[in-house]
């Protein structure tokens, strides 16, 4: 191959590479149908929205990139357990809340360079930690869509509705990030932190913290993310619902 051939070849390789990065310098953080809390905040200012104000006071980042259910159920914890009375009683951390589950799997999956959970062992960790803080009398409740049909998304909204009634009920969903924030997909985990009935959007409490602030978006939008497969999940997604009393519904 001729010298001028070499180096045709490489400026053409560097101009794909450069536009490549002028693209992503220039993409929004969130996708068309999401907006962060900080352009849209009315709803948690005037409506009750139990449930983020039980979850806000804990949010807390993932501490590793594939750390996001660690984060989550901590978050949950914290929220369904309250600030404790005693000065004495710590918060739930993330670290604390390994120790106390002492499952060496979870430990290497939310390490620095682990690959995460599956959707069916989020379930199983999330119930080994109400286990491990004596929650042993919450409910669990599991909901995985298996379509994008109107049935399937009014059995999600009448979840969320329900959800939203009290704090003594707690959500974390799992689905594909890059659906919702324009991203390349991938399966994350994170606390619903409300649901607006009125405008059908969701607040996803979002742990990834170096990127993203709480943000909302539609109802319609989150069921596409479950439903997404992901090397986890590859029959997708889904949530869970973890109550310590029952609630009405």
């Amino acid at each position: 191959m001729k010298m001028t051939t070499v180096l045709a070849l490489l400026g053409i390789l560097a101009a794909t590479a450069n536009a490549a990065r002028a693209q992503e310098d220039t993409q929004p953080k969130f996708g068309p149908d999401t907006v962060p809390i900080t352009r849209a905040a009315e709803y948690v200012r005037t409506a009750l929205a139990p449930d983020y104000w039980a979850l806000s006071p804990f949010y807390v980042p993932q501490a590793t990139g594939a750390a996001c259910s660690l984060a989550s159920v901590t978050m949950m914890l914290n929220a369904l357990r309250g600030v404790p009375d005693l000065a004495s009683e710590r918060l739930v951390t993330q670290k604390q809340l390994l120790d106390a589950v002492g499952d060496d799997r979870w430990r290497e999956a939310v390490g620095e360079n682990g690959e995460g959970v599956s959707f069916t062992e989020l379930e199983l960790y999330v119930r080994r930690s109400l286990d491990a803080y004596g929650l042993t009398a919450a409910e669990v409740e599991v909901f995985r869509p298996r379509d994008a049909s109107p049935e399937t998304l009014a059995d999600l909204r009448r979840i969320l509705t329900e959800n939203e009634e009290s704090a003594g009920d707690i959500i974390i969903l799992a689905y594909d990030q890059g659906t919702l924030t324009g991203e390349p997909g991938f399966g994350h985990i994170a606390p619903l932190g409300a649901y607006d009935a009125a405008s059908r959007r969701v607040l996803v409490m979002d742990p990834d913290r170096s990127w993203y602030v709480p943000y909302w978006s539609s109802d319609v939008k989150l069921l596409e993310a479950m439903l997404k497969p992901d090397r986890a999940d590859p029959e997708g997604s889904g949530l869970i619902r973890v109550r310590t009393r029952r609630v009405s519904g």
